[in-house]
């Protein structure tokens, strides 16, 4: 029976691949490899997909096969074997889709077994003649990481703006730039980092840029340790005017945007000193970001600021729509505590006991 399954599926797989114009051999050799590793057979696997690749039909798929190979064969223990296979595809001419892929795992095994000079050479190799492909930026911060351990963060902001010169306007520009900030902030160079960030904003605003919010978040701490307040605020609100919101499925939300409105609340109230300012900042976070973990503590706060104002009234509504709201918050026992008015819902999970802290002055 199993016999005649076998003969049907080589009949099937060679019709198929006559009418993809493909050699029969590559056709059954390939699927043969894939059989041999679903049975955990890596180094009869390997053995496979070498003839795949020896009977590809194009460039392209010899070079899939070939990676394919390299994987089994290191899956078997074979790194010798996998790490020729991977370096005759990134040597291989054209380049394929393969070839970054085979740079970045060639230079992971020399790096794990007692090469790593030759490794980050590979990275090297990859960020310099395929910055556009997905793992440069990946590549790209692990020499950085290696450099800031064996030469120190300033000689590798000096080498990132030397690749920044050639590579800048690749898809690697804005990782190059970045990257080059954050270690120019961590030597020192707090007011040319500032200026990096924000040059990178300019550069590359939302919704192209993927270090729009973190630049423009790292600026405004820079801008808050020096007292400059205002412009904290303002870069924060720059972010968030580019905020999306989605009417289907999915969210345009970035993970700066809550802290960022937090941060803008919680400037206005500790240091500008504009309660009214901080007021409407934390009713923001509650209104606003209707899927934020913060929204009680926006409105805990929020309240808070309208009772040391005088205005119990609204404090006592605002903790009203808290503990309606988020039944099993935190600030459940102190909005009781504080508005007599206040009922505990039936059904709360909430501490029976305001925690000190939450109500301790400022």
């Amino acid at each position: 029976m199993r016999r005649h399954i076998s003969l049907a599926l080589a009949v099937s797989l060679t019709l198929a691949a006559c009418r993809g114009g493909k050699d029969p051999n590559f056709v059954r050799a390939f699927h043969e490899a894939e059989r041999a590793e679903t049975a955990g057979r890596y180094a009869e696997a390997a053995a496979r997909f070498d003839e795949a690749a020896a009977k590809a039909p194009d460039p392209r798929e010899k070079g899939h096969a070939t990676y394919l190979a390299a994987k089994m064969l290191q899956r078997a223990g074979d790194n010798a074997g996998a790490s020729a296979r991977l370096e005759s595809i990134a040597q291989q001419t054209p380049a394929t889709e393969h070839t970054a892929r085979a740079l970045y795992d060639l230079a992971d095994l020399r790096i794990a077994h007692g090469d790593p000079d030759k490794g980050y050479a590979d990275l090297t190799t990859l960020v310099e003649k395929y910055p556009s492909s997905g793992l440069a930026p990946h590549a790209l911060i692990r020499l950085a990481t290696h450099r800031d351990e064996t030469s120190g963060k300033k000689d590798t902001v000096a080498w990132l703006d030397g690749l920044g010169e050639r590579l800048g306007k690749s898809e690697l520009g804005e990782t190059l730039a970045y990257q080059a900030a954050l270690r120019a902030q961590d030597t020192g160079d707090v007011a040319g980092a500032h200026t990096r960030f924000l040059a990178i904003v300019d550069r590359w605003p939302y919704p192209y840029g993927n270090t729009f919010d973190d630049s423009l978040y790292r600026a405004s701490e820079i801008d808050e340790t020096f007292g400059r307040n205002e412009e904290a605020v303002a870069h924060l609100n720059r972010m968030l005017a580019e905020r999306e919101t989605a009417h289907l499925l999915g969210t345009y939300q970035r993970p700066r945007y809550t802290q960022a409105a937090l941060r803008i609340a919680t400037l206005y109230r500790d240091r500008l000193n504009d309660r009214a300012k901080a007021r409407e900042a934390f009713h923001r976070v509650y209104a606003d970001f209707t899927t934020s973990v913060y929204r009680d503590d926006a409105l805990w706060q929020e309240a808070e600021l309208y009772r040391l104002d005088g205005d119990t009234n609204t404090a006592c509504s605002r903790a009203s729509t808290l503990v309606r709201e988020f039944p099993n918050s935190r600030y459940v026992p102190c909005a009781q505590a504080q508005c007599p008015s206040v009922t505990r819902p039936s059904k709360s999970d909430a501490p029976k006991k305001c925690h000190d802290y939450l109500v301790r002055p400022r």
